[in-house]
């Protein structure tokens, strides 16, 4: 990320002048939040004019078979000076600058092409897809999927749309319009980071979700009796409405058995494996003999 200062004026002549003018202060600070948000705006623009983004995939191991049955699509930014960059730094800045629907609309196109490719050599995985509110808001986004999976021959099914809790519990009544039709198309919806949104569970009844993806932070302490009677306890709920459940960042084998035995359906993480670019991703997890769960657990 880009630093807004004046090269011309030293860090201690700035804080000296913050002080003495402490009405002018706000007024300097909001000027600089504003060349911030213009400048990464400006390079986001660039970015999807110069083929900068890239997805790497994250594949999920159903807990019973150890077979991949999908993989997540997590995107990335190769930033010319400052490499690669991760999500959490650009795209709350996409979404203020306006550009998080041409983003989003190109990860759909992509994660389908690639999708695509690995059904036509044979592979049978589904899709996964993260999508943000201002893409719900869409009144043409149903349409829009559906154009997409029909250009790249893809099954409705093929495809699970992503969304965090936050985005279920204040949904507005488009967004809201936009998931039914998305589930009426067939598209499997996910609700990510479960656990995370401290509110009421009425809106899963609400929801026409059919994945619930439990956050990584209940698994980091899962030999601890308290996390694990949380988990297991959104397993059985969640398995009473009918949904699958899959569990983020399992890095240690005694967490995925742990999991196992409570009925968890798919495990996604470091133990099972990282996000790769595609061609690293068809080496280790498509290419023949090659075990579903090839990774290791982190030092």
């Amino acid at each position: 990320m880009h630093t807004t200062h004046n090269s011309q004026e030293s860090p201690h002549r700035w804080i000296r002048r913050r002080s003495a003018r402490p009405g002018r202060r706000v007024h300097q600070a909001t000027d600089a939040t504003i060349r911030s948000h213009l400048h990464i705006g400006r390079d986001l623009r660039r970015a999807l004019e110069h083929h900068e983004f890239v997805l790497h995939y994250q594949p999920e191991i159903d807990t019973g078979t150890g077979r991949m049955v999908a993989a997540e699509a997590l995107i990335r930014w190769w930033h010319p000076q400052l490499g690669m960059i991760g999500p959490d730094t650009f795209i709350p800045a996409a979404e203020h600058v306006g550009l998080i629907g041409r983003i989003g609309q190109w990860v759909l196109e992509t994660a389908c092409a690639q999708l695509h490719a690995w059904r036509a050599a044979g592979h049978d995985l589904r899709i996964a897809v993260n999508f943000s509110v201002e893409q719900l808001r869409r009144r043409d986004i149903a349409d829009t999927v559906a154009h997409t999976l029909e250009r790249f021959d893809l099954r409705p099914d093929d495809l699970v749309v992503e969304i965090t809790e936050s985005i279920c519990m204040h949904a507005h009544d488009r967004a809201r319009e936009s998931l039914a039709h998305l589930a009426r198309l067939g598209v499997r919806l996910a609700i990510d980071d479960f656990g995370t949104g401290y509110s009421s569970l009425s809106y899963l009844k609400r929801m026409p979700v059919r994945i619930l993806k439990i956050d990584r932070s209940f698994v980091v302490d899962l030999a601890d009796a308290a996390d694990a009677t949380i988990v297991r306890n959104i397993i059985l709920l969640a398995h009473e409405l009918d949904l699958t459940v899959i569990v983020e960042g399992v890095e240690t084998a005694a967490q995925h058995e742990l999991l196992r035995v409570m009925g968890c359906d798919v495990v996604q993480g470091y133990l099972v494996g990282k996000g790769l670019p595609p061609a690293l991703f068809h080496d280790a997890f498509l290419a023949p003999r090659r075990h579903a769960i090839v990774g290791q657990e982190r030092c």
